[in-house]
């Protein structure tokens, strides 16, 4: 079989499970990130009004907004990599049942890896719906800003990916979820300008991905001022995230 025509029957496979069940899977996409844009964008965005941020005066819930981008990228790309995979894997077998038939492991591995990025790009796009219709997005930066958040899903579902491949249990998932996303989370500016931190928090959240990605997309949607270093950035994470994650799975798989 074609190798992209068998990666798509892979990511055709987990699209008609999830189209089996689109209410669950509309819930947990997008209430979510709908609710912190009530609650910070129009709820603490109409307190604290405008904020000086990137070198522009933006509104608070704009600069939400756009931060919830990252936020919903990082959290549907890595759950559905760490415990969708993980139970794909371990306990429904997909992996192994699929790789009987004429799809290779590797291929399927790939297609696990564009679905779980295909999530993460869903979930984003409606976000960016919402602020191009609120009037916050402009429209151009909308469809510029996409193939970066396809590269950040790409990236956050590797690790996911690559939490699932090394969790012997499914609560095991919870370390990195607790010590390394949530903290990414919190303090790489979703809900605050880096400049709030100290010198030394800057410097910590300078290097990691979702920084790096948030101000990409705040400059294309918001005309924050450019920082050369963050596309570069995303690019050197994701490149070693998805030879490791595949490797780590394949091994996993073959135990």
């Amino acid at each position: 079989m074609n190798f992209y025509r068998s990666v798509w029957t892979v990511w055709l496979r987990h699209y008609s499970v999830f189209r089996k069940n689109i209410v669950y899977g509309m819930v947990t996409t997008f209430v979510e990130p709908i609710l912190y844009l009530g609650s910070f964008g129009f709820g603490l965005g109409a307190v604290i009004g405008n904020i000086e941020a990137g070198g522009e005066q933006v509104s608070y819930r704009a600069f939400v907004l756009a931060g919830l981008i990252g936020q919903t990228l990082l959290f549907t790309s890595f759950f559905d990599g760490a415990y969708g995979g993980f139970i794909r894997m371990y306990y429904q077998k997909i992996f192994q049942a699929i790789s009987v038939t004429p799809v290779t492991l590797s291929e399927v591995l790939w297609g696990e890896l564009l679905w779980c990025s295909s999530r993460g790009l869903l979930s984003a796009s409606v976000i960016l719906l919402i602020g191009g219709v609120l009037g916050d997005f402009s429209w151009w930066g909308c469809v510029v800003a996409l193939p970066v958040i396809f590269l950040a899903s790409v990236l956050f579902a590797s690790v996911g990916m690559l939490v699932a491949a090394g969790s012997r249990t499914i609560e095991s998932i919870s370390y990195p979820q607790y010590l390394v996303i949530f903290p990414m989370f919190l303090f790489c500016g979703v809900y605050f300008p880096l400049s709030q931190l100290p010198e030394w928090g800057q410097a910590i959240a300078a290097v990691l991905p979702l920084t790096a990605l948030l101000s990409v997309v705040r400059t294309l949607l918001l005309g924050f001022q450019f920082e050369w270093w963050a596309l570069p950035l995303l690019v050197a994470w994701t490149i070693p995230f998805i030879p490791l994650a595949r490797n780590a799975m394949r091994r996993r798989v073959v135990a």
